[in-house]
Order: structure tokens, then C-alpha cells, then sequence
């Protein structure tokens, strides 16, 4: 199964709803009352970055009277106030229907390229549109106006053969090259203004000035096809053809599907946002440069934070951009400094006591922030500014600690949100996974890809690392361990394993035909629930999954329950379990499925291991939490998690959060 990006779906909640249960299964869930808070912003990882393989999605744009717009590749679109930072109004965007593929589960990309303001009819965001006709790609554009009416019409025609840049007034078309050097003509709207000829290169964006006296373009010179350090240049033409160039540091090696961008700031400025190259392979984001019509370097560098385009506002004041794929930021344009978000991501949640929840929230340039949020509101923060890039929340037993995993480190926190103990983790960990045992052994699982995961625990307390093994994690007093071996002919098998505090086994399981065992522990340690996947007879790339509970301590398991995907003919669908109750009878599990770029989520399903039965859950958390995924469409998935009492559910749908109560 593979992390998914995805096709925007719209978020769907249903009204509070007592589902029909099977005999004898466990009681029924329902939305409480007021149980929902959203964070004003997009959701983590949706505009994507340049390590897609799809590119950037969404786009930012200015809008009048100091408002801004942000699109996500979810097609939800923003309007802000950029001098508070709140938002004016939010909604999902839906395709005109006479577009090709508008309705499909993969349909068209939308690009945010501007804000139209002609001074008739039509005014407001002007949108880019990428599809698909019958395998053939087209693009299109439209403005969507105050009455939420699209009108399709390119005001910037752009063309798979030519490369095109436009401003109010004027456009600048990239004619084909000669001699390995191109012309660029510049336009009014009376037809050819001039024509302008560049040194050797690639052109890559261009812009003609707001005047229409100069032409700025992004050129790339390379000594050989795909040359990892050809060098690019800022080229600076005058309509009488005279050039200034001078070259962009740090970005080498760049081709258009880096979506480098050129932007005039005034008639004396520019932006650049070009891919920042640490690799020969793997650009970085964007590095943003001011520039002026005179001297040989930028007048400032912004470069770290995989930012993503510069677009100034129209008084030249301040310009957006958009850090890790997730916060867009308002900045200065005068020395780049960081002046406010458009909202916060939510990166990770985990349910408190009371109906609450901390959530970790990325505030831009490179800060985070935990708040304590309860239904109805945008929260309380805990501490003062925090740790950006959290991926996983977890909250000791007694609410004393909370640990915040992160993809190079883990910190221990006490409840007032300060860090007491940082914790740096491998290179090759691409996904942590934490937990309490007990109030003060904080354990977390290491994953890197392969087989085989690490499992180390430290005292929360002290910061003391307690233990450091393969395979193994602390359940109380005990160590549960889940082996994994080589068949001579090339399959896995593996087995369930406990030892004591001496390392003596106390007992294990034989050997199953199975590449690692699923397991977890329930939160007080006094149970385990255990998933054995069983090839299915109908998909051989699909797998039932047959749940049991069994004693840590003894081995003594119970009987257990069979449960099917919803499709048993799709190929490299599954079940993976997702969280244990504190009752030790119910078991939260999501279902979907993956294959390279196409992935999908089918929603939640609850098994109770006492009655041996499937819970029949409401649709507005199955079909109604369904996402397609693909490269391009950076929905991400939802996650849920029990309550500490074990009396409902926190489901977080990007930046949404959705409380369900058992009945």
C-alpha cells in the first residue's frame, strides 16, 4: 500500500445517524452534537511540491483591496484578508460540466494563474485548467466570478508549442529558436510590438514588464541534453533589444517541469522563484530572489522551507508564496521577511479526555504550535511556538508527557507544551510510529521500507533510552516481539514472540506464512489484537484479514472474525489496522488500496472481537470518507482514533475534526 496523493473530494458529514446493527455486535455510533472544529486553512501536503511527480498544484493570486486567494490541488479555494491573516470565504470548486472528464474520478488539474480585474464583467480568479480528451492533453482556462459563474476564455492563450507571458496589457510569445538562440516577440493589443533575441539558451518563463518597455525571461544553458549543472539566467531585455543577464545561483541543472517563475514587481523589480538544487537529482522547492534593473546578484535570497512561487501583491508591498507544499505565506517583498500564514495545516492529532483534541499545526516559516481544540472553535495553543512537521501525537496514560514524532527526531513534552527531551532518529526511518507503555516509557517503531522495523523506548522522565531492538516493543513489563524469515523458495514467514525482563521467552507462536504479523496492543497492555492476513481465493493480490485477541502474557488467544474488503475482485486491496479500544473489544481498521500513482481509501470499518461481528458503521464514515488518490491530486488521507474513554471516535479529515459517541 502506498501513500497516496489524490482527486478532491468534498467533505462529507452526515447528520447524527444510529446505524443498524448485526446481532450481537457492539453499539452503534453517532455524530455528537456540535461535534465538529475546523482550522481555518489547507490541509497539510496539499498544493504538493517539486518532488512530485506531478509538479506544484493549486496556485496563489492577489486579489483587490488587500485580499488574497489560494487553490489547493484539492480545488478547495481560499479568500483571504492578507493583513489579518482570516479568512473571507472558502469553498470547493466545482469544473464547468462542458469540460472533458469534469465529472471524472481523474479529472482536469486546476492552476490559480491570476486574478482578472478588467473592469467588465468579468472579474475574479482566474483559473487555469489541465485534462485529458480521449488520452490527448488539453488545456483551457476560465474566471470565476462573484456569482460563483465560470466563463471559459484564456486572456494569456498558451500553447503546447509555444511558450507564452503575459500582463495587463501587453503578452510576450517565445518564438522557435534559431541558431540555438530565442526570439521573444512582444505584443499589445494593437498586434507585434518588437522582437527581441536572447543569448544561447532554453527559455523556461517569461513576463513582460507592466509598461511593456522590457521583457524579463529565465533562461537555461546546457553543454548537453539533461545536463545537471547547466547554469540558469535572469535575462532583462528593452524593446531596442539590448540584454542584461545575470545568472541565478544556486539553481542549476533546471528544466520547465520546474515550473521556475519570473514576476515583476514594478517597473524597477523583480521576483524570481526558481528550484533550489542540493542534489543533482532532487531540487529542493524554490529559492526566492529579489532583483532590480541593475547590479549582478539578488538583493536578498529566501531559500530554505521548500517554498513554492512569488507572486507580488499589487503595491509592490508583499508577496505570497506557499512552504512545504502546505502553509502559504504573506512576506515582504522589501527584504523577504516572513510576515504572516494563510492558515495553519493540522499535521497531526491525537483525542484528549473531555471531548478535545491537541492537534500540531504548522504556522510558516519554519515554526509550529500545538493547540487544544474542543468542537465548535479554532482552539487554545499550548505552549508558545513549537515544532513544525509534526507527524504523529501521542499522550501518556496520565496526560503528563506528549511525544511528537518528526521525520529526524522525536520530543518529549510535559503538558504545558515545553520541551523537555529531543530525541534525533536515524536517516533512513521514513515513518515513525508512537506510544505509551505505561505513564513514563515512551516506545516508538521505526519504519524503513523493508521487513523489518526498530523499536526503541526511552524514560519520558529522564530521557534515559531504555532499549533498542529490531522488531520488538515494551506491552507492560514484557517485550513483544514479531519475527520475520526467508523461505529457500523465496517467501516470508513469520511468528509472534514474548520475553520477559531477562530476555527469556516466554512464548511463541509457530510459523506463519506471512511477511510480518499485525499487531497491537490495547492502551492498559493487557491485550493484544492480532491480524492474519490469508490470501484470498478470488483476488491472489488481495488478502482477507482474520482477527483474534490474545493474553500478552500467556498467549492465550480467543477466537476471531474474518473480514473481507468491500471488493474482492480489485487488485492490492487491503485492511490495516488503525487503533484498539480501552475496552480491549473493539478494533479500528481502514481499508484501501495502492498501486504506484492510483490509491485509494475506502473509510473505516470496526470489528468487536467479543461478539466475533463486524459493526455496521455509518456511510458518512465509509463511502462518505472515500478518496481517490493519484500524483497530481494531493488529497490525503483521513485518520481516526477511540476516545481515551473508549466511548467514540475523533476522526480528522484533513484540517476538519469530527467527534463520534458509541450509543
Amino acid at each position: 500500500m502506498t501513500t497516496p496523493r489524490s482527486v478532491p473530494r468534498r467533505w462529507r458529514l452526515a447528520a447524527a445517524l444510529t446505524c443498524a446493527v448485526l446481532t450481537g455486535a457492539a453499539p452503534a455510533l453517532q455524530r455528537s452534537p456540535g461535534g465538529t472544529a475546523r482550522i481555518d486553512g489547507h490541509a497539510a501536503g496539499t498544493f504538493d511540491t517539486l518532488n512530485s511527480p506531478a509538479g506544484f498544484a493549486g496556485g496563489l493570486a492577489w486579489g483587490p483591496d488587500g485580499t488574497a486567494y489560494t487553490l489547493d490541488g484539492t480545488r478547495l479555494l481560499y479568500r483571504w484578508n492578507a493583513q489579518t491573516g482570516r479568512p473571507l470565504s472558502r469553498q470547493v470548486l466545482t469544473l464547468p460540466s462542458s469540460l472533458p472528464g469534469a465529472k471524472a474520478d481523474y479529472g482536469p488539474r486546476l492552476l490559480l494563474d491570476g486574478y482578472r480585474a478588467d473592469g467588465g464583467a468579468l472579474t475574479g480568479p482566474f483559473i487555469r485548467v489541465r485534462g485529458y480528451k480521449k488520452g490527448t492533453p488539453y488545456q483551457t482556462a476560465y474566471t470565476l466570478r462573484a456569482d460563483g459563474r465560470a466563463v471559459l476564455g484564456d486572456i494569456c492563450a498558451s500553447s503546447q508549442k509555444h511558450l507564452v507571458g503575459c500582463s495587463q496589457w501587453y503578452g510576450v510569445t517565445v518564438l522557435p529558436a534559431q541558431k540555438g538562440r530565442a526570439t521573444l516577440r512582444l505584443s499589445g493589443r494593437e498586434g507585434p510590438v518588437s522582437d527581441i533575441t536572447l543569448p544561447a539558451g532554453q527559455v523556461l518563463d517569461v513576463e513582460p514588464s507592466p509598461d511593456g518597455t522590457r521583457v524579463a525571461a529565465l533562461r537555461t544553458v546546457e553543454k548537453r541534453d539533461y545536463d545537471p549543472n547547466a547554469a540558469l539566467y535572469l535575462d532583462v531585455a528593452t524593446r531596442d533589444g539590448k540584454v542584461l543577464s545575470r545568472q541565478v545561483l544556486g539553481s542549476f541543472g533546471v528544466r520547465r517541469d520546474g515550473e521556475p517563475q519570473v514576476r515583476w514587481v514594478d517597473t524597477g523589480r523583480l521576483l524570481t522563484a526558481t528550484p533550489r538544487t542540493t542534489s543533482p537529482y532532487s531540487p529542493s522547492g524554490h529559492q526566492v530572489n529579489l532583483w532590480s534593473l541593475s547590479g549582478q546578484g539578488p538583493r536578498w535570497t529566501v531559500g530554505s522551507g521548500e517554498l513554492r512561487d512569488a507572486v507580488p501583491s499589487p503595491d509592490g508591498t508583499l508577496f505570497l508564496t506557499v512552504r512545504d507544499g502546505s502553509v502559504p505565506e504573506v512576506r515582504r517583498v522589501s527584504d523577504g521577511a516572513f510576515v504572516r500564514p494563510l492558515g495553519t495545516p493540522v499535521t497531526a492529532s491525537v483525542p484528549l479526555p473531555g471531548g478535545s483534541a491537541l492537534v500540531a499545526l504548522d504556522t510558516g516559516d519554519g515554526q509550529g504550535e500545538l493547540r487544544v481544540v474542543r468542537p465548535g472553535g479554532q482552539g487554545r495553543r499550548l505552549g508558545g511556538p513549537g515544532l513544525e512537521g509534526v507527524t504523529r501525537l501521542v499522550v501518556s496514560p496520565d496526560g503528563q508527557f506528549i511525544a511528537a514524532a518528526r521525520s529526524e527526531s522525536v520530543a518529549v513534552l510535559d503538558r504545558a507544551g515545553r520541551t523537555l527531551h529531543t530525541f534525533a532518529l536515524p536517516e533512513n526511518v521514513y515513518w515513525t510510529e508512537l506510544g505509551f507503555s505505561g505513564p513514563r516509557t515512551l516506545f516508538a517503531r521505526l519504519e524503513n521500507g523493508g521487513d523489518d522495523w526498530q523499536g526503541r523506548t526511552w524514560d519520558a522522565v529522564t530521557g534515559r533510552l531504555l532499549s533498542q531492538e529490531i522488531n520488538a516493543r515494551p506491552v507492560g513489563t514484557i517485550q513483544l516481539r514479531t519475527e520475520v524469515r526467508q523461505r529457500p523458495d523465496g517467501g516470508s514467514q513469520s511468528r509472534l514472540s514474548v520475553a520477559d525482563q531477562r530476555d527469556r521467552v516466554v512464548w511463541q507462536e509457530a510459523w506463519r506464512s506471512e511477511s510480518r504479523p499485525y499487531v497491537l496492543p490495547s492502551p492498559d497492555g493487557r491485550a493484544v489484537v492480532r491480524g492474519v492476513a490469508r490470501r484470498s481465493k478470488v483476488q491472489p493480490e488481495q488478502a482477507d484479514l482474520y482477527l483474534y485477541r490474545l493474553d500478552p502474557r500467556t498467549g492465550q488467544a480467543d477466537p476471531g472474525l474474518t473480514l473481507r474488503t468491500g471488493d474482492p475482485e480489485e487488485a492490492y486491496r487491503g485492511l490495516r489496522l488503525l487503533d484498539y479500544a480501552p475496552d480491549r473489544r473493539h478494533v479500528l481498521l481502514f481499508e484501501a488500496s495502492g498501486d504506484g500513482c492510483g490509491s485509494a481509501f475506502y473509510g473505516l470499518r470496526l470489528a468487536d472481537l467479543e461478539t466475533r461481528r463486524e459493526v455496521k458503521l455509518p456511510s458518512a464514515l465509509t463511502t462518505g470518507l472515500t478518496r481517490l488518490t493519484g500524483c497530481g491530486y494531493p488529497t490525503p488521507w483521513p485518520t481516526a482514533a477511540f476516545t481515551p474513554e473508549g466511548t467514540g471516535l475523533l476522526v480528522r479529515d484533513g484540517n476538519a475534526l469530527n467527534w463520534w459517541r458509541l450509543q
